[in-house]
């Protein structure tokens, strides 16, 4: 810990074109550029929030999908805490090799990593998806990760990921006992939906 509180480093790897360099975009710039350039090697990206009263640095990066950079990627997530792998709703192959390639990687390199998070991305083109959102869940509870479904372009659930990520690394590597967010809800909003049903036909 030094002047920017808890640093946490959090790694994305997953096939080509899937859309880790714009989660990280859009997370730390609220950004998104429709044309972007294929990661070579790795990006790192940096933000600052505060969370449960701690200040956090998160220390992001986006490894390059390519065979020919793998090596370099290792690199990266063997000393990551947390590490996200992402598909692409769209492509089923992308989900495949989270299976087959990226995840096998991962268990044998990634010495540090307590927290994943399965993150399929593009669910602004549901209608296009491939991947069938049963076989995504039962995947996540046999790796134990937590399952996120993003869009970078729109932004959703991007905040809600990240988030998600710093209170498991919170808790679970911490230590940190955290209470779960409530939502308050006023008298008067209760007896108005009293008198809403009372009144329904």
């Amino acid at each position: 810990m030094d002047k920017d509180g808890i640093q946490i480093k959090v790694t994305l790897i997953g096939e080509s074109s899937v859309g880790k360099t714009s989660i990280i975009n859009r997370y730390t710039r609220d950004a998104f550029t429709q044309e972007l350039e294929s990661t070579l090697g790795a990006n790192y990206s940096q933000k600052k929030i505060e969370r449960h009263g701690k200040k956090i640095r998160l220390d992001l990066w986006d490894t390059a999908g390519q065979e020919k950079y793998r090596a370099i990627g290792r690199h990266f997530y063997k000393d990551s805490y947390i590490v996200c792998l992402v598909y692409d709703i769209t492509n089923k192959e992308s989900f495949e090799r989270i299976k087959t390639v990226w995840y096998p990687e991962l268990k044998e390199h990634g010495e540090k990593t307590k927290i994943l998070a399965l993150v399929g991305n593009k669910i602004d083109k549901y209608l296009d998806e491939q991947v069938n959102e049963d076989d995504v869940k039962k995947y996540a509870e046999e790796i134990n990760a937590i399952n996120k479904r993003t869009s970078a372009m729109e932004g959703t659930n991007i905040e809600d990921l990240f988030n998600s990520l710093v209170d498991k690394y919170l808790k679970e590597i911490a230590g940190m006992i955290i209470e779960e967010e409530k939502i308050k809800i006023k008298k008067d909003d209760l007896k108005n939906d009293k008198q809403k049903k009372k009144g329904c036909c």
